[in-house]
């Protein structure tokens, strides 16, 4: 429900007469008086807000339902668009993402096979200094050991020179074979390292691989979700588009209504003229107060005035005052009159159009809207009388009377003449 620009002006101006009393008095008012007017613009306030809220009433049920209807398939739509173009981003990251994990994919390939020639190297230089290694030991013992054959040179009484050559000779082959010895021990460790390194590598590969199916398997359900999601949308702009084309249609069956309603009232109007040229005039002074309440124990939802459509949007004259009525409620003549029509309109519902004569040389009708059943269909009847029963038929939300004072066939503010 639209609450209209009147009650939200009407509850600011209230705010700032609280505010500027409690500002510019020295003391807050202690006057009964001042509290009871204060209380009085609250009421007021709360019944514009009331009044605004149940204004809906000026349209029909189908052009709410289906601008209803367009909203949401409006706002379903938005969601949905918003959707695609989410996942057309998550799709796009993890492309690239792919895209990044295939580089380092290779990447991580190209130094496992560096690793892995790196360590077929290691074992061929292994291989190759065991093979030395071997063959030293062997010629050592198939050629005689040095350290011996210095000790045999010694018993046989060489000379210190033989003895001192012989030494050297042992020394620089115990060198060589530890050198040997020591190169191989390292071959052997960096050998170690290279098995590691491969081994890393290796495991970093499969890990790129996993992440690069994971990835390959998101980017194929995001393309998916994207491809059910534009599928999803494409299917609401079509709904909303019905939608809008149903309201467009609600929209030009109430102008027709309208334009019938139009029609009807001006024969109604020539009607009251023919009546009113036909009876007496009663003067009464001020007309003030002259008529009675159409409905008892009630209050104003929506005064007389001009208001803005809640669907239109166009500004309009609201030609009545909305009463507080429940279904069912007893609805009385507020004078004695004649009954001259009974009819029902898909904008006001049932209608009773209750002729009151001529006062002070203008002619009066009571028009009673929205009624569930009539109590009197036609002939007099007297000031009081039950004539029909509140309803909620036609443009209606719910349950109240709408009344009109038609003065010479055109609407009036009812209020004055009511003394409410």
């Amino acid at each position: 429900m639209r609450v209209f620009p009147r009650a939200g002006r009407l509850a600011a101006a209230l705010s700032c007469v609280v505010v500027g009393v409690v500002l510019l008095s020295p003391t807050l008012p202690s006057s009964a008086d001042e509290k009871d007017r204060l209380e009085q613009e609250k009421r007021e306030v709360q019944r514009e807000q009331k009044a605004a809220a149940e204004d809906l009433e000026h349209s029909s049920a189908g052009l709410r339902k289906a601008s209803s209807a367009y909203e949401a398939a409006r706002k379903k739509l938005e969601r949905a668009q918003a959707r695609v173009e989410e996942l057309s981003s998550q799709l796009v990251a993890a492309r690239a993402a792919h895209t990044k994990v295939k580089a380092e994919l290779a990447e991580q390939k190209l130094k496992l096979a560096e690793a892995k020639r790196q360590l077929a190297a290691g074992k061929a230089e292994v291989k190759s200094q065991r093979q030395e290694m071997r063959d030293a030991i062997l010629s050592r013992f198939t050629g005689g050991d040095p350290q011996l054959a210095q000790a045999a040179a010694l018993l046989s009484g060489g000379s210190l020179e033989d003895l001192m050559r012989q030494q050297t000779y042992v020394d620089a082959a115990s060198a060589g074979q530890d050198a040997t010895l020591q190169r191989m021990e390292a071959t052997e460790t960096m050998l170690v390292v290279r098995e590691r390194e491969v081994q890393e590598a290796t495991d970093a590969v499969a890990a790129q691989e996993k992440k690069a199916r994971e990835l390959v398997a998101e980017v194929d359900a995001l393309r998916d979700q994207a491809a059910a999601a534009e599928a999803e949308t494409s299917k609401l702009a079509q709904k909303a588009a019905a939608a809008k084309q149903s309201a467009a249609a609600a929209k030009a069956a109430d102008a027709a209504e309208l334009r019938k309603l139009e029609a009807e009232e001006s024969a109604l109007r020539t009607k009251i003229r023919g009546l009113s040229k036909r009876g007496s005039s009663r003067n009464v002074g001020s007309v003030g107060g002259l008529f009675a309440a159409p409905v008892s124990g009630t209050y104003v939802t929506s005064p007389y005035g001009m208001r803005t459509h809640p669907i239109y949007g166009y500004v309009s004259l609201h030609n009545g005052t909305d009463f507080h009525a429940p279904c069912g409620r007893p609805l009385r003549a507020v004078e004695s009159g004649q009954i001259i029509s009974t009819n029902y309109s898909s904008v006001w519902g049932n209608r009773l159009h209750l002729y009151l004569g001529k006062v002070n040389g203008h002619s009066y009708t009571a028009v009673y809207n929205h009624i569930s059943s009539y109590a009197r269909r036609s002939g007099s009847v007297g000031r009081g009388e039950t004539v029909a029963y509140a309803g909620t038929t036609g443009w209606s939300t719910g349950c109240h009377l709408h009344f009109t004072i038609l003065r010479d066939g055109a609407p009036v503010d009812p209020m004055p003449l009511l003394g409410l």
